[in-house]
């Protein structure tokens, strides 16, 4: 393949993958990262430092398909078609960190008699989580990923691969890394500024829709 050729095969997936994060993506992001930001929402860098892992487990799968789809794109359309095991790994991550959140509200209200204190220390413990939650959602055989698999198994090379898979996955999660780590976490954060007294209440309600986000995915309510 030709640098002329892959420049525009790198430039077209990024496209495509910029159109599919703004779309359709934004809104399957959506169960997983609001009632996280509900938690970790006291400042920019605490969005960023929930928003930016999830973001970097999509991209790392995106990858990973655009790799495996050299050697095989029709078994690589095969395991995204029958994605169970997946499912089941999804639906355990995000019951797990909703149990976690919801544990975390309890544990900051017995130690401290204020409102809305910063947990950010538990940022740390849940960014593997969250980039092992991000990295699952992008397991789902839609029309851009299959454009995705069908470029990249005809890339030739393994780097060529890599760099398609990158350039899909930067494209993807652009606009929701954006969206997600600026505009909705501003929201979120003047919207429990305002309501101060019922901080608790809304924190306990977003690990709940966690947790019932984690449910519906193991009885297959919710598919990739």
């Amino acid at each position: 393949m030709s640098k002329a050729v892959e420049a525009i095969s790198y430039f077209s997936l990024f496209i495509i993958g910029l159109s599919y994060g703004s779309t359709a993506c934004m809104f399957s992001c959506m169960p997983f990262l609001s009632p996280l930001l509900v938690h970790n929402s006291n400042h920019l860098r605490e969005s960023i430092n929930i928003v930016l892992p999830f973001s970097l487990g999509r991209i790392f799968t995106y990858t990973m398909i655009a790799i495996t789809a050299v050697s095989g794109a029709g078994y690589v359309k095969s395991v995204l078609n029958d994605n169970m095991l997946s499912q089941l790994f999804l639906g355990v991550l995000t019951l797990l960190m909703g149990a976690f959140m919801f544990y975390r509200v309890w544990k900051k209200d017995a130690k401290s008699c204020s409102v809305n204190p910063s947990i950010s220390h538990s940022l740390t413990t849940n960014k593997v989580g969250l980039f092992g939650i991000g990295a699952l959602v992008s397991i789902n055989p839609c029309a851009p990923i299959l454009t995705l698999i069908a470029l990249s198994a005809n890339s030739g090379s393994v780097p060529n691969a890599i760099g398609m898979g990158i350039s899909f996955g930067l494209g993807a999660v652009l606009i929701p890394f954006l969206f997600y780590g600026f505009f909705l976490s501003n929201v979120i954060r003047g919207l429990l500024a305002e309501f101060k007294s019922y901080a608790k209440i809304i924190e306990i309600t977003a690990s709940l829709l966690l947790v019932i986000v984690g449910v519906l995915i193991l009885n297959g309510h919710i598919k990739l």
